[in-house]
């Protein structure tokens, strides 16, 4: 049974994805949550840096930027 218990986790588990930033048009690398509330679901869990500079900031939802 430790095996099964937490398989439900994984839906929690963040998304590694690869989003355009909007300043200069690189790849960034970013988390984004897939569970929990309708308002976290779809959200960066990180601020990251584009090497440009220009900061992604945590809790950015996801469909705003442009996914590589």
């Amino acid at each position: 049974m430790a095996i099964i218990a937490g398989c439900h986790e994984g839906k929690h588990t963040p998304k590694l994805v690869e989003v355009k930033c909007p300043k200069c048009k690189q790849e960034v690398e970013v988390f984004v949550k897939m569970g929990g509330g309708v308002d976290e679901t779809g959200r960066i869990i990180s601020d990251e840096v584009c090497a440009c500079g220009y900061v992604i900031s945590a809790g950015t939802p996801a469909g705003e930027l442009e996914c590589v």
